[in-house]
């Protein structure tokens, strides 16, 4: 019993000191404009061009956090927009893995007004969506909240993305939006 207690004390131990993962520009501040990427992010989806507010598109979406924020979009065609970055350390497989970021919905998009979700992504190389690991609700409310995600990856993974999605069960694509700030750094935690 007392090898059993002093096993997870040192497990438990070796989570709380394990790094956290930093983000680069995790608030995605840079020169408000619409069809960019804020610097440290890119996308390997074709036709991905989101856009940095408030002024993009001559829209005023406040940030949560610092100076800008982001837009993403989903079309009538099915395309939807993402974002990403290689991680400065990878997510190991099996290991429990939680962040925070916070979403919002902009009521008038120049007519991409649909609320979405967003899923979270990661990959083993630039680009990649190889492992869906988590998805928000529909965000359909126009004020900053924040929304904690939490996975375990089935194999290391190196890249995560963040991609505008359809609302659950809807069997159309439609024209929609979801605005993105102020992610936190990526943190190991305790298997619930």
């Amino acid at each position: 019993m007392i090898a059993i207690y002093f096993l997870l004390s040192a497990l438990l131990l070796e989570v709380q000191n394990a790094p956290k993962i930093q983000l680069t520009n995790p608030s995605f501040e840079d020169t408000p404009r619409q069809n960019a990427f804020p610097w440290g992010w890119s996308s390997s989806t074709a036709d991905c061009t989101p856009d940095i507010f408030p002024g993009a598109w001559g829209l005023k979406f406040p940030p949560q956090h610092g100076k800008t924020c982001i837009g993403l979009v989903t079309r009538e065609d099915g395309t939807r927009e993402d974002l990403g970055q290689m991680l400065s350390a990878p997510l190991k497989k099996d290991s429990c893995y939680t962040f925070t970021l916070y979403l919002a919905h902009g009521a008038q998009y120049v007519g991409y007004n649909q609320p979405l979700r967003l899923r979270v992504w990661g990959g083993a190389r630039k680009g990649a969506k190889e492992q869906l690991l988590d998805s928000s609700p529909l965000i359909d409310h126009p004020d900053w909240r924040i929304y904690k995600f939490q996975f375990t990856p089935s194999k290391d993974l190196q890249y995560l993305s963040f991609e505008a999605y359809f609302a659950p069960g809807v069997l159309f694509k439609y024209k929609g939006n979801i605005l993105l700030d102020n992610c936190s750094p990526i943190d190991r935690c305790d298997r619930a």
